[in-house]
């Protein structure tokens, strides 16, 4: 293994050759953007992917942040995902075409993108509903618990959800309930912005779900188009799928990676247990405690365990090491702090 340290330096370049090689995240898929963005730290690459739909990366610091570290939890978390949001929002307003949009909150978690907070600050004027559910089939049909959409009315056709998509089938089912609410009031929906931590597996689902039903479907992708590990939950850039052998490797740019890669310990889930990661919950009753000493727990014990695989792999550059440092580090600190205020 060629080391990555030369005399004591992190090269990233190296580091991200590195990661190419064993894990196979994908580089060839991704092209700037531009004009879609004002100036400044944020990236827009344009995703080639074989679906009905436009599909974008968006790539900022506060993205690989909260993608890389899981100890930002909490009141750090609602302050990085605001101000991802507020560059998010430009973009979502430019692929709208309009100020007026309907938002779809998927509770619990969704509302901790802070989107349409963003939103709403660069004036957009919104229509928000809410949906609950609690289980779905294959048929992206579900039981819904919770819904309060009577702020959806005619005077919008862009449906804008903020999401976690890991497999799709949760969004796919809120999707379809959604879709049933917009054809009893005559609502005339011809276009569907998601944003959010996004697997290519449930972009994919999603993608074919707009093109059955007429809707012209965009995504925006926080920092990749993430793989989805075989526990049907995990979302990382890239990295071990268990102790079987398997690697995963999402959609990246190069210099996203690069700016990741001393960063993100492999294999770790980005958006990790996102609702859990949050102060605050609204569940349709009322609000309740985001888990978030439970989150810093798994995330640690995960941490470990991906430690332990890659060691028995034989794949552990001593620059991996001080990825795994800061992170134990930033745990025990987030665990020890008051991370929600008084």
């Amino acid at each position: 293994m060629i080391s990555s340290e030369v005399c004591g330096v992190f090269d990233a370049e190296k580091a991200a050759r590195e990661v190419v090689e064993e894990f196979g995240p994908r580089l060839d898929l991704t092209k700037p953007v531009e004009g879609l963005l004002p100036g400044g730290e944020a990236r827009v690459f344009r995703v080639d992917l074989d679906v009905a739909a436009d599909v974008y990366i968006l790539d900022t610091p506060q993205g690989a942040r909260i993608a890389s570290m899981p100890e930002i939890v909490g009141a750090r978390l609602s302050a990085e995902a605001f101000s991802l949001a507020e560059v998010a929002a430009k973009l979502v307003l430019r692929l709208a075409g309009s100020e007026e949009l309907m938002f779809l909150h998927v509770l619990r978690g969704s509302p901790g993108y802070m989107l349409h907070e963003a939103l709403a600050k660069a004036g957009a004027r919104l229509r928000e509903g809410f949906v609950k559910i609690t289980s779905h089939s294959q048929h992206g049909e579900g039981n819904v618990t919770f819904s309060s959409v009577g702020a959806f009315t005619k005077g919008s056709d862009t449906l804008v959800v903020a999401d976690t998509v890991a497999t799709g089938a949760t969004l796919e089912a809120t999707v379809n309930f959604t879709l049933k609410i917009a054809e009893i009031k005559g609502i005339n929906l011809r276009r569907i912005i998601v944003y959010g931590f996004i697997a290519e597996e449930g972009l994919r689902r999603l993608a074919s779900l707009a093109e059955k039903v007429g809707l012209d479907a965009k995504f925006i992708a926080m920092q990749d188009v993430a793989a989805l590990a075989s526990n049907r939950f995990d979302m990382p850039l890239y990295g071990p799928d268990g102790k079987g052998g398997k690697v995963l490797g999402g959609i990246v740019d190069e210099r996203t990676l690069r700016d990741m890669v001393g960063e993100y310990f492999p294999g770790m889930d980005q958006p990790g247990d996102w609702s859990e990661r949050q102060c605050l919950l609204f569940n349709g009753e009322g609000l309740e405690r985001g888990r978030i000493p439970g989150h810093l727990e798994r995330s640690r014990a995960k941490l470990e365990e991906l430690r332990s695989i890659l060691a028995e792999r034989g794949w552990y550059p001593d620059w991996l090491e001080e990825v795994y440092r800061k992170r134990v580090d930033g745990l025990e600190r987030a665990s020890s702090e008051e991370y929600c205020g008084p």
